[in-house]
């Protein structure tokens, strides 16, 4: 007799559907089959049972830069990723003004401490400031279960040189850690912006120029390289189109170890949205930009054939009026990048990815689950439904059809970049840990419910060679 029986669901497990039970003892899978008996029952008949998706880029409860605070910390924010299906989330423990990594995941684990409605990792971050005496801060990062950190090359405030980016991969690489990297060239972006700026290119649409695809690619390029040169582990972020895309393939064939992440906002959006009027650009409005139809094409490629590994929300919460800046009519180098979508993740790929079959069940479980796991360290908790895994499960309907609004999520933002989208398919219960989060469409933990999991390192063996202990006399 097992605590939790979920009953007769249509269950997605590795090796594909399959119609049985789920026994659930102490908080962990135990059994799958047919006819298992429990305590306690959910009937999950024509319903599909998914594993509970693993969102391992948001943003919650960051330190204010110029004044502007986020919207969702990890309260709401962790309430609308259940709603949405997502049972665990890895924001960054992003340092304000003088702070390092260390600080810097302190002050996070004190702002999530109580809050969480489901599990939690988190990222350290490195900024010019903070990039001093990397081994140390690293193994504190490593001995605390933070087996990430990200750098960013652009953002006045964070963004690193080539120096730093070196060290980073250097004091990672030793550690088994992973180095996150948003790819955008710095130098040509404030040309660019300044440049537009005297020209009186103001509008939100300028956007879309300041940040050109040429900048994420160049930068995505150097960082690639830079990743042969140490030998390191790296992800590249939000990848928005084809060109940032070719370079990471180009890298994978000469060895580089480069993972690639995309977003919903870079499937649904393009640069055409912030062509409208601040008020509602601003809604489309952030970094990298949205690119064109021919790079959605691309990136919808690359979600069926394995190209692009990580889907992830990046969820930015701002409210409208904080994201716009002064004035009655706000130029983008004004107003504050990021989006909110830590609850439309899943939805999105589900009813336009996995229903329309653009993506196979098997591609489906990897981008939103499985692979965010065994890339980040929790493989062995979570991110499958088997047994001895955590009991993270998302069963949902997948029949109800639902149209995306402000009022129908959960997050505080006051708006939604993909508001009016009529979508098929909604998690309406998600259990963490085998007990219910989200029981028929109704929160039921408490805040603090949620647990800090601590994540494993990558076994440094794993791991290319850097190119000093490379041989080329040696090649023909």
């Amino acid at each position: 007799m097992h605590d939790l029986v979920v009953k007769g669901g249509r269950v997605a497990l590795d090796g594909g559907w399959r119609e049985c039970d789920i026994g659930i003892d102490q908080g962990r899978i135990s059994a799958l089959g047919n006819g298992l008996g429990g305590t306690a029952a959910i009937d999950a008949q024509g319903r599909w049972v998914m594993p509970g998706g693993i969102d391992a880029h948001c943003h919650l409860d960051q330190p204010s830069w110029g004044g502007v605070t986020n919207a969702d910390g990890f309260g709401s924010g962790s309430i609308s990723a259940a709603f949405g299906g997502t049972t665990c989330i890895v924001p960054f423990a992003m340092p304000g003004p003088k702070m390092n990594a260390v600080d810097a995941l302190h002050r996070s684990f004190g702002c999530a401490a109580g809050k969480s409605v489901i599990d939690y990792g988190l990222h350290g971050c490195v900024t010019m400031e903070s990039g001093v005496d990397l081994e140390r801060q690293f193994a504190e990062l490593v001995r605390q279960g933070v087996t990430s950190v990200k750098v960013f090359m652009t953002y006045a405030g964070f963004a690193v040189g080539d120096d730093l980016m070196l060290a980073v991969m250097d004091a990672a690489r030793g550690l088994g850690m992973i180095v996150m990297i948003h790819a955008e060239n710095d130098a040509a972006i404030r040309r660019t912006r300044d440049r537009l700026i005297e020209l009186g290119r103001t509008g939100m649409r300028y956007h879309a120029v300041a940040h050109s695809e040429v900048m994420e690619r160049e930068a995505t390029h150097r960082a690639v390289a830079l990743a042969e040169v140490t030998g390191a582990r790296i992800a590249i972020v939000h990848v928005s189109g084809r060109q940032s895309g070719e370079e990471i393939f180009r890298g994978r064939l000469r060895g580089a170890d480069v993972i690639a992440e995309t977003c919903p906002q870079y499937l649904f959006l393009t640069a055409a949205d912030l062509d409208q009027a601040s008020g509602k650009a601003a809604r489309y409005l952030f970094s990298p930009p949205a690119r064109s139809r021919a790079s959605q094409d691309f990136l919808w490629q690359a979600l069926a054939d394995g190209g692009i590994d990580l889907w992830s929300s990046d969820h930015s919460p701002y409210f409208l009026k904080d994201k716009l800046g002064e004035g009655p009519e706000p130029g983008f180098h004004q107003a504050v990048s990021g989006i909110p979508g830590v609850e439309t993740r899943l939805p999105l790929l589900f009813s336009e990815g996995l229903l329309k079959g653009r993506v196979s069940l098997d591609r489906y479980l990897d981008l939103t689950s499985r692979k965010a796991a065994e890339t980040y360290g929790i493989a062995h908790r979570k991110g499958r439904i088997a047994p001895g895994l955590d009991a993270d499960l998302a069963i949902w309907d997948p029949e109800k059809r639902w149209t995306v609004t402000p009022q129908a999520l959960h997050t505080q933002v006051d708006f939604t970049p993909f508001e009016g989208m009529a979508l098929t398919g909604k998690p309406e219960t998600v259990l963490v840990r085998g007990a219910p989060v989200i029981a028929a469409g109704v929160l039921r933990a408490r805040p603090g419910f949620g647990q800090y999991v601590p994540r494993r390192p990558v076994d440094t063996q794993d791991f290319s060679k850097p190119v000093e202990e490379s041989t080329p006399w040696r090649e023909m």
